[in-house]
């Protein structure tokens, strides 16, 4: 039995976000003993070398003058801002929270659509960023008495946690245009390598001021997943799936990204949701939903 494209493209999708989700309660874990910048920057150093071993080759070599701005503008939307926004929030956002969180690219691209791209926002899409912040507040809610953590700091948390997700979403319009023109190892290759040289002298001040952290046993398997898993082989299959489904698609299997985050959340640190957190996590969901729901096309008869 063979199996079409689409389906491929969908179990890719679906499998990337499902690793990308576990992403978050496990660098959660890692920070407790490592500092936030220097382990992103040991992380994509990591998938940087790995490809640029694969491909022997250094970061900007094959890529067109003219476009090597741009390959700079996705490290560091891609990881120098996904780092210090990701890293730094999970200091004090819970894994759960976080993990949920994930899912919300979808609503920053809709407005980054309208700002950057000039595209209309309608009545709906401004009632789908109404409806995010009223979950993202109920969700805040249901953690801020956990942790021994005040409430401002389970906020601050949480807002840092959207950075990535804003920058995940300049990732995707920023390389849309270098995707039909440079193959997907080229760029994966340099938005990790050249995000790593732009973290370091940030993590070697880091360093200098709070060392380098206790690597024990579990910090260095969770960095090697970060690296491997989390970076070489999510990117690999979300780009080569891109190729063959719409992004529309993609962009909904995203939804499987906070489940296996929240999951792992459940096992790792005991977290789990009460009334206000489900409400919160309801609502971020039917908006995401109404920013993924297609247009109704206009019959061209009509009058």
């Amino acid at each position: 039995m063979q199996i079409s494209p689409v389906a491929k493209g969908t179990f890719q999708v679906a499998l990337a976000a499902l690793i990308w989700g576990v992403a978050y309660p496990l660098t959660k874990v890692a920070l407790a003993d490592v500092p936030p910048l220097f382990l992103g920057f040991v992380r994509f150093f990591l998938a940087g070398s790995f490809f640029m071993s694969a491909s022997r080759s250094l970061p900007l070599n094959g890529v067109a003058a003219e476009d090597r701005a741009s390959f700079a503008g996705l490290a560091f939307w891609g990881v120098f801002l996904l780092v210090i926004g990701m890293n730094y929030g999970l200091i004090w956002a819970p894994g759960m929270a976080a993990s949920i969180l994930s899912g919300t690219p979808p609503l920053f691209t809709v407005i980054l659509a309208a700002v950057l791209l000039k595209e209309k926002l309608h009545a709906r899409q401004f009632f789908s960023i109404a409806l995010a912040l009223v979950g993202l507040g109920l969700l805040g809610k249901d953690f801020s008495t956990g942790e021994g953590l005040a409430p401002w700091q389970i906020y601050t948390g949480c807002l840092l946690t959207l950075v990535p997700q804003f920058s995940w979403a300049m990732y995707g319009i920023t390389g849309k245009r270098l995707s039909e023109r440079y193959h997907w190892r080229l760029i994966c290759r340099d938005t990790f390598s050249i995000g790593a040289l732009m973290l370091m002298p940030l993590a070697a001040i880091e360093v200098y001021y709070k060392g380098a952290g206790e690597w024990g046993l579990s910090s260095i398997l969770i960095v090697f997943y970060l690296a491997i898993m989390n970076s070489v082989v999510t990117y690999s299959l979300w780009n080569r799936a891109l190729k063959i489904i719409p992004v529309s698609l993609a962009s909904f299997l995203i939804y499987l990204q906070p489940v296996s985050g929240a999951v792992m959340s459940y096992f790792l640190f005991g977290e789990k949701l009460a009334a206000a957190g489900i409400t919160g996590t309801a609502l971020i969901f039917a908006a995401l939903t109404l920013v993924l729901w297609p247009e109704k096309k206009v019959s061209s008869d009509s009058c």
